[in-house]
């Protein structure tokens, strides 16, 4: 054999380019591969094991998580302070005054029915008497306290108490959560109760782990509370041994991998059952992949060697330069293919890549125009709150004072002021409805701080009325003047908003004789405004930055901002708009 092969060796002309290009790709290309192929099944094996390990692991810690915030919304309402209505329903209802009771009981019931509302899954919220009496949301009715006692058990809080999964008064499967109320006025504590169905629990364990796994809920005892097969909740798992520790596990002949945390807020364990077998079949899939393709390969290899070796220079000098001149940034080149053989296809290829190429940067040019949309819209949505939130407190301050005819105006006023700004949801409205707006808002205001202050408007041309800016410009830099300029003034207020064009620009002047600013503090709003001075405080200047970011990405860099201020004297801000610019 040995001489066969040496005699097989001295035949073959190895002093050629054709011959050294041959063993040269052989040795590089099958080598890689073949210790690729050895390697793959315990490198995908490891890789697959983790996978599922830390996928298991984030499941289930993501069901902690999303379980946890529904039980503390549901302890935060059980949670109560005093509350006046409960303690006079209590108070009554133990001293037997039915009658009187009644009206707050009904408040009771409009609570709890509201919180349902808020909470799906909720089925009932209920308080219960220590004598067995209940209000819930469906009404009153008595239970057997003595039962319902035993069948709680505390959290690590020793606060908060759940119940097995039961078949409440109203036959739904249910796991009630409760706590202790102790009321001001009264003798007795009573217990506020959630009952939250079972769906509640399947919900948050719906995430696909394969065909055969699943995922389960237990307490601290091993008591299954929730199990995809609901014969099995309320028994004892068979893998609890103080706790769920992640290790792999026999069912029914079959093989899962237990991956487990544990909940303190509820004292349950979130538990996943990921089944071995499917494990394996998608490493299986894998390893079967890995040596097809390492088969294919290889072949192709070995083709390829045969026949660059004679054919490859000339049609690869040409796309050399090709390729050159495309890395000079001539993208119009296009290589033309003759025959259907590899190095055709390295030419299609190469077509397709400078087509896409192509495709790819109008793409970004539209994204790019796309992502200052966007911004435009995300800073847009930032400012709406901090008007909404100031208007809806001034709301509550008239109805707390019991002026329901001003708080009246005061609601027509702010439907109007919605309408505007919404603007049927536009981007750009005409200054008539950004002027109107800013009256609007006055109009609100000076419902608050009575005679505190005056305000003039004056357009000097008129034709602007009719030109398009972006929405809520004015109205920030109002809000600033009254805040920040009159209010704190110890005399008569006023606002002046000056709106005219010249040349290709369009300028508003929001004019106050408040308290005005310090220079050393326009000095810094001027530098922010103008990107030379960057802050760490998203909130500081907030209205002035937002307007300016706004202007500047619609209209360009010489559009935006520009506060002057005397101090104890006035404040002025120019807002320029320069209409060459604007989209």
């Amino acid at each position: 054999m040995f001489n066969f092969i040496k005699k097989i060796a001295n035949g073959i002309e190895i002093h050629t380019l054709r011959t050294k290009l041959i063993i040269s790709f052989l040795i590089i290309g099958l080598l890689p591969i073949l210790l690729f192929g050895f390697l793959s099944f315990n490198v995908y094996s490891g890789a697959i094991n983790d996978r599922i390990n830390n996928y298991s692991q984030e499941m289930v810690n993501r069901m902690k998580r999303d379980l946890e915030d529904y039980i503390t919304e549901v302890e935060r309402f059980l949670s109560k302070e005093q509350d006046f209505y409960i303690n006079q329903f209590i108070k009554l209802t133990q001293a037997n005054d039915f009658r009187n009771s009644r009206k707050y009981a009904f408040r009771i019931w409009e609570d709890f029915n509201n919180v349902k509302q808020l909470r799906p899954g909720l089925k009932d919220v209920a308080i219960t008497f220590q004598d067995g009496r209940r209000i819930s949301s469906y009404g009153t009715y008595n239970i057997d306290i003595d039962n319902f006692k035993e069948s709680l058990y505390a959290d690590e809080s020793d606060e908060t108490f759940f119940t097995q999964p039961y078949i409440n008064y109203f036959q739904e499967e249910v796991v009630t959560v409760a706590r202790y109320y102790y009321p001001e006025i009264a003798e007795e504590n009573v217990l506020i109760s959630a009952d939250i169905d079972l769906d509640v629990l399947a919900d948050l364990t719906d995430f696909n782990l394969g065909e055969k796994s699943y995922f389960l809920i237990a307490d601290q005892n091993g008591d299954i509370i929730y199990h995809p097969e609901k014969s099995k909740i309320g028994e004892r798992s068979f893998y609890y041994s103080d706790g769920f520790p992640d290790r792999k596990v026999s069912l029914k002949g079959e093989q899962y991998l237990l991956t487990s945390t544990y909940s303190e807020v509820t004292g349950w364990y979130i538990i996943s059952m990921a089944s071995a077998d499917e494990v394996e079949a998608e490493l299986n899939y894998i390893t079967n992949l890995t040596i097809y393709m390492t088969i294919i390969v290889l072949i192709l290899i070995i083709l390829l060697t045969l026949y660059l070796s004679s054919s490859l220079s000339k049609p690869i000098q040409k796309l050399q330069e090709l390729t050159h001149r495309a890395s000079e940034n001539d993208l119009s080149v296009k290589i033309e293919i003759s025959g259907d053989d590899e190095i055709a296809e390295l030419g299609q290829s190469f077509n397709k890549m400078i087509r896409r190429i192509n495709k790819l940067m109008e793409q970004n040019v539209r994204e790019q125009k796309f992502l200052r949309q966007l911004e435009m819209e995300s800073l847009d949505n930032q400012i709406k709150p901090h008007f909404i939130y100031n208007t809806l407190d001034l709301i509550i301050g008239l109805l707390e004072n019991k002026d329901f005819d001003r708080a009246t105006h005061m609601v027509e006023a702010l439907g109007k002021f919605f309408r505007l700004s919404l603007s049927h949801g536009k981007e750009m409205v005409l200054i008539r409805n950004e002027i109107k707006h800013v009256k609007n808002y006055l109009f609100i205001q000076q419902f608050r701080h009575g005679e505190e202050y005056e305000y003039i408007i004056d357009i000097e041309d008129p034709e602007i009325m009719d030109k398009h800016i972006p929405k809520l410009i004015l109205q920030p830099i109002v809000e600033n003047s009254i805040y920040h300029g009159l209010l704190p003034a110890d005399k008569k207020g006023l606002i002046i908003i000056k709106g005219l064009r010249k040349n290709k620009n369009i300028y508003f002047k929001i004019v106050d004789n408040g308290v005005g600013i310090a220079p050393e503090k326009v000095e810094e709003i001027n530098k922010i405004l103008k990107g030379e001075l960057k802050i760490d405080d998203q909130q500081k200047y907030f209205g002035l930055r937002n307007v300016n970011q706004r202007l500047k990405l619609m209209y360009g860099g010489n559009s935006g901002l520009k506060v002057e201020s005397v101090e104890n004297e006035k404040t002025m801000v120019t807002i320029r708009i320069d209409q060459r610019g604007g989209k």
